[in-house]
């Protein structure tokens, strides 16, 4: 048996094919659509899948009655591998709250109530599917014009497409359940005590932190997300403030349009939220793609022309700049929270409003709030 792995260069696969006599299993990010032309076309004997089955253990089922909607899908993050070497944690999945945890059931509500969710992300889209499919009566505000929260700029940075995938199987699932979505609703204390809801779950997320460094309020400074999304643009050199993984993944994405790239950090490690399978070669990529990494320094001063800085040598530099791209982190978004503490029967708070971290928090409390409902 050979087996070949799937990757941009499709021609690999076939030349492999036609090279050989035994049996061929083809593997990697492979979607039933593609495995079943791969089949069809005589390019491959049997389709492998790893992953795709802990995201959802359903996969199989769904695929073969034809429900590839209703597929959880795997977004490549890799999760379940680093998991996995720790004793401790034990397997996780970002998509999937009960892989390794096969005793959580989602089981008919005893009595069904009426449920407010504040918030379309990544926690509070998680929350309602779980309490709709309980049988609660569930309503979801969300105040932009679309679901996704943070999944809508998590998908654009290169090889995060996956990510879009994961954000139209939750509003597939709300709305084939019958959750009511009002999207341009900016939910206030008031607004929520009229509807009267017997839970609220808040999924409020966050705001950007805005670092103290004098100059910030210069017109060439603006907000990593802003640039993701095309709200603002940068201009042929950049720099960002920020090193964590919003920081070098808008790098990327600013280096594959033909950006001079810098990015700073006070810290003397970059993106260390990746996780150690993707890690290697995430920052070998940043280097490939000529984008200087600064870490270890200190914010001196934004100017027109740039930022100034102090390296960890002790010297004073000027890194030149048409934009400075703030990724210095977020704020959990609680004022609603505090608002409406004790003015509700039931109230809870989950995902980024709690602390800013990863679509495996938001969906694991997504999920455990919704079953507890």
């Amino acid at each position: 048996i050979s087996a070949c792995l799937v990757g941009s260069e499709m021609c690999i696969r076939d030349r492999i094919k036609k090279a050989v006599t035994v049996p061929v299993i083809t593997v990697g990010k492979i979607t039933p659509e593609a495995g079943e032309r791969l089949l069809r076309e005589g390019k491959a004997d049997l389709i492998a899948i790893g992953k795709p089955f802990l995201a959802d253990p359903e996969f199989l089922s769904k695929v073969a009655s034809n429900r590839l909607d209703d597929i959880t899908p795997c977004i490549d993050c890799m999760h379940c591998r680093d998991d996995i070497r720790n004793p401790v944690v034990g397997i996780r999945c970002s998509v999937n709250a009960t892989l390794g945890r096969e005793e959580a059931k989602i089981v008919p509500a005893k009595k069904p109530r009426k449920v407010l969710v504040v918030g379309g992300g990544p926690a509070g889209m998680e929350a309602a599917r779980v309490a709709a499919l309980r049988g609660h009566q569930v309503t979801l505000w969300e105040k932009e014009t679309r679901l996704g929260g943070q999944l809508i700029q998590a998908a654009i940075p290169p090889h995060k497409d996956r990510i879009g995938v994961l954000t139209q199987y939750l509003q597939t699932q709300l709305k084939k359940l019958n959750v009511k979505i009002e999207l341009r609703k900016k939910a206030t204390a008031a607004m929520v005590e009229e509807f009267k809801p017997e839970v609220v779950v808040l999924a409020t997320g966050v705001m950007p932190l805005v670092p103290e460094i004098p100059g910030m309020e210069k017109a060439h400074v603006v907000q990593a997300g802003d640039v993701l999304e095309g709200k603002a643009k940068a201009g042929n050199r950049v720099v960002i403030i920020g090193g964590e993984v919003v920081g070098c993944e808008t790098a990327e994405f600013l280096a594959e349009r033909g950006k001079k790239v810098t990015v700073t950090r006070r810290s003397p490690e970059m993106a260390l939220g990746v996780g150690r399978s993707l890690r290697a070669f995430f920052l070998s990529r940043l280097a490939e793609k000529g984008i200087t990494l600064l870490p270890e320094i200190k914010y001196n001063e934004i100017i027109p022309d740039g930022l100034v800085v102090t390296t960890k040598e002790g010297k004073k530099k000027t890194i030149e700049a048409d934009t400075v791209v703030l990724a210095a982190g977020a704020i959990p978004e609680r004022k609603l929270y505090q608002e409406l503490k004790g003015k509700v029967k039931e109230i809870h708070g989950i995902g980024d409003c709690v602390a800013p971290r990863k679509i495996l928090d938001a969906i694991a409390e997504g999920y455990r709030v919704g079953s507890e409902i």
